[in-house]
């Protein structure tokens, strides 16, 4: 599985939110996008998503324009995780989750599979959902609901999986593990993860890659070694930030505004 994005520019209205963006993503990467606000992370990902349309350039899956798919198509292959959901929805957590399935059975079928439960049952567990999948949506704290969208993101089953901050909301522990277990699918199941994040510290962490972003350009790309780098940091976030060597890996610790 390949992403290529080329050359895409985007516009809302008169402010053009993507500049000339190109890069490739290969699966078993996890890669995170990150920039201050305003960078057009959320953008980018709603573009590869197909939720937003560039008036240049184009987004290929295996080489396929994504422009060209169905939505059902669309939705056999991306699943997209908006942090920002509505509360209103008028369901439990359990018939939320049974609609990421969707793509996925006969257009006319009226019964649930037992292999669409099992996958729901899974993956509760590995969130620890379980004991609140018959709570309304609206009965959830925001740490809930964001292990719910999450969870329904990977029962979906992608092989692309988009995530906007799905560390929001979050305590350290959900923070870590829900990070850990994205990392872990996207190795286990060999899809491309694409997590666009505010976070220094836990994109350094966790990023195979990743898409350094500035006022919706790409300042840089790469493996963290690469873009996390002191000088450039702290260029473009105007904090102070130090990068400790902890099992291998450059973390960044933001440290002050400069």
């Amino acid at each position: 599985m390949k992403i290529i994005v080329d050359g895409v520019d985007v516009w809302y209205n008169s402010t053009q939110a993507l500049k000339n963006i190109s890069f490739e993503i290969l699966s078993n990467e996890t890669t995170f996008v990150i920039g201050p606000n305003g960078a057009g992370k959320s953008t980018l990902l709603k573009t590869i998503a197909s939720i937003v349309n560039p008036v240049k350039g184009a987004v290929y899956i295996d080489g396929k324009n994504i422009a060209k798919l169905s939505p059902r198509d669309i939705g056999k292959i991306i699943s997209y995780v908006d942090p920002y959901i509505s509360r209103s929805i008028p369901s439990t957590v359990l018939e939320f989750l049974l609609t990421a399935r969707y793509p996925h059975q006969k257009i006319f079928s009226f019964s649930i599979p037992s292999q669409d439960l099992e996958i729901i049952d899974k993956i509760a567990r590995q969130l620890d959902i379980e004991h609140f999948l018959e709570r309304r949506l609206d009965r959830l704290s925001s740490g809930e609901l964001q292990r719910v969208l999450i969870a329904r993101a990977l029962i979906q089953k992608p092989k692309v999986l988009l995530l906007d901050e799905p560390s929001a909301f979050l305590d350290i522990r959900y923070r870590l593990e829900v990070l850990e277990h994205i990392k872990t699918i996207t190795k286990e199941s060999n899809i491309v993860c694409i997590v666009a994040i505010h976070d220094l510290y836990l994109a350094s962490l966790y990023a195979d890659k990743v898409i350094l972003m500035y006022n919706g350009e790409i300042v840089a790309v790469g493996d963290p070694d690469t873009v996390f780098r002191k000088e450039l940091l702290e260029e473009v976030y105007k904090v102070k930030v130090s990068i400790a060597k902890v099992d291998g890996r450059d973390i960044v610790i933001p440290m002050k505004p400069l």
